[in-house]
C-alpha cells in the first residue's frame, strides 16, 4: 500500500475518533477505552491530549488491569519459549539463540483459542542462560544468571513491546558467600497493592547453614535496590533443585524449601508477604511433608499449587495438589494425577492455567495443553525448546506513562 494512502487513512480514523470523543459523554468513553488492547490504545494517544491524559493516567492504567484480568475475559497465560542453537547443541553464547514469546488466550465461556507470537532481544550480557522469574498483573520478571556469579534482572511489558533493565543487587558477590561456592538464591515477582509498586525479592542463603539469610527488595517504582533485616524461617534448598519456582498469589510470594529436625527432612512452603515485607510459612499436606522426591511451585491459575514428582512399583507420576483456601492447611486437595510415559512421554509440567488445564512439555518436544476432564491434550507447538515457561498473564498498560529508564524494541 502506497505509504501516503495509509497516512491518509490513519489520520481519517484519527479524526473519527477525536469526533467521537467530542461526542459522547465522558463517562462512556472511558467505558469504551477500557475495553480496548494495549496496542490499540497506545495509538490513541495521538487522537487529542485529553485523550492521552485519560490513557496514561495511573487510575484507568489499574482499572484496565482490573477489567482485563476478570475470569470473563478469558483464562490467559503466556508461553515463553526459547529455540536451540542452530548446531542443536547448547551453547553460552546469547546471541547463538533464536529466542521467541508465544501468548495463548482461552475463553472457557466462548470455547475459543487464539494465538501470537513475537520475539525479545533484551539487553543481556554475553554469557550464561535465561530463565523467568515469574508473571504478575501483566508483566514479567526475566533473569539471566552469569556464569561469573551475578544476574542480570529485567522487568518486561509484552503488550507494549517495553521493559527495564533492574540496577545490580547490592548484596556483595564476592567474600564470605562466594567462598563456600554452595550459596542458593531464591528470586520472586511481585505487586504491592497497598502502594501500587512491583517488587523483586532475592534470598541469598549458604546450603546446611543456620545463618539467617540475607534479603534485598527492589522497587520498581523507585528503581532502586535496598536491604531489609527481617527474620526468615530456617529452611535450606535440596540439592536436586537446579531451579527453584515461585509463586505470587493472596499478596505473598511462595517457595517450596525444607528444613531438618534431627535426621528428618520436612518440606514446608516459605511466603513473603510483599506489603509487609515479611516472611512466613504455610504447612503442605501430611503426603507431602517427608517426601524425599521433587517438589515445586506450580505457576499459573488463581490457587497456590504444587507438583510432586515421585516413582511408585518401578513407575514415575507427577500430582499436581491446590491449596483450595488459602491459609488452611485441611484444603489441600490433589487435583490431578498422571503417569509421566501418558502422552509418549511427559518431560515437564509448566503450568497450571486459570480454568484447571495443565501446560506440560512431552518428551518429543511438543508442548501441549491438558484438559484432566475429559483427558485430551492440545498442541500449542512442536518444535524442541531449549527452555519453556508457562504463567498466568493479561494485557497491562503499564510503562505507557513511564520514560526514564524504560526501553523499547
Amino acid at each position: 500500500m502506497d505509504t501516503r494512502v495509509h497516512m491518509r487513512r490513519r489520520q481519517s480514523r484519527y479524526l473519527q475518533a477525536e469526533a467521537m470523543a467530542g461526542d459522547l459523554p465522558p463517562e462512556i468513553m472511558v467505558e469504551i477505552l477500557q475495553r480496548l488492547p494495549p496496542k490499540s490504545l497506545v495509538r490513541f494517544r495521538a487522537v487529542c491530549k485529553t485523550w492521552n491524559s485519560l490513557i496514561t493516567n495511573p487510575s484507568f492504567i489499574s482499572d484496565h488491569l482490573n477489567r482485563t484480568a476478570q475470569p470473563r475475559n478469558g483464562n490467559n497465560f503466556l508461553l515463553l519459549q526459547i529455540d536451540r542453537p542452530s548446531s542443536g547443541q547448547p551453547s553460552t553464547h546469547t546471541n547463538d539463540y533464536q529466542e521467541f514469546y508465544s501468548f495463548y488466550s482461552y475463553n472457557q465461556l466462548a470455547n475459543s483459542f487464539s494465538s501470537d507470537r513475537f520475539s525479545f532481544t533484551p539487553r543481556f550480557r554475553l554469557y550464561g542462560y535465561s530463565t523467568v522469574v515469574g508473571t504478575c498483573n501483566g508483566l514479567v520478571c526475566f533473569a539471566q544468571h552469569s556464569i561469573i556469579y551475578f544476574t542480570t534482572l529485567i522487568i518486561w511489558n509484552p503488550s507494549l513491546r517495553k521493559y527495564v533493565n533492574l540496577r545490580r543487587p547490592i548484596i556483595p558477590r564476592s567474600g564470605h558467600i562466594h567462598e563456600h561456592r554452595q550459596y542458593r538464591v531464591l528470586y520472586g515477582f511481585g505487586f504491592d497493592s497497598m502502594n501500587m509498586d512491583y517488587k523483586v525479592v532475592r534470598l541469598v542463603t549458604l546450603n546446611n547453614e543456620r545463618d539467617n539469610p540475607q534479603v534485598e527488595v527492589y522497587s520498581l517504582a523507585s528503581a532502586s535496590w535496598r536491604s531489609i533485616s527481617v527474620r526468615v524461617p530456617l529452611f535450606f534448598l535440596p540439592a536436586h533443585l537446579r531451579r527453584t519456582t515461585q509463586m505470587f498469589v493472596n499478596g505473598a510470594l511462595h517457595w517450596v524449601v525444607s528444613r531438618k529436625y534431627g535426621d528428618q527432612v520436612q518440606n514446608f512452603i516459605l511466603s513473603f508477604d510483599v506489603v509487609q515485607e515479611t516472611f512466613g510459612e504455610l504447612m503442605l499436606p501430611r503426603q507431602l511433608n517427608e517426601s524425599p522426591l521433587i517438589l515445586s511451585i506450580l505457576e499459573g491459575g488463581h490457587l497456590l499449587a504444587v507438583l510432586h514428582t515421585y516413582s511408585k512399583k518401578n513407575m514415575k507420576f507427577f500430582s499436581i495438589w491446590v491449596m483450595k483456601e488459602y491459609g488452611i492447611v485441611e484444603s489441600w486437595t490433589e487435583v490431578l494425577r498422571r503417569d509421566l510415559n501418558r502422552y509418549g512421554g511427559i518431560m515437564t509440567v509448566l503450568g497450571l492455567t486459570g480454568n484447571g488445564k495443565v501446560v506440560l512439555r512431552l518428551c518429543s518436544g511438543a508442548i501441549v495443553l491438558l484438559d484432566p476432564v475429559d483427558d485430551l491434550v492440545k498442541s500449542l507447538g512442536d518444535q524442541e525448546y531449549f527452555h519453556a515457561f508457562a504463567g498466568p498473564y493479561a494485557e497491562s498498560l503499564f510503562f505507557i506513562n513511564k520514560k526514564t529508564n524504560v526501553l523499547s524494541y
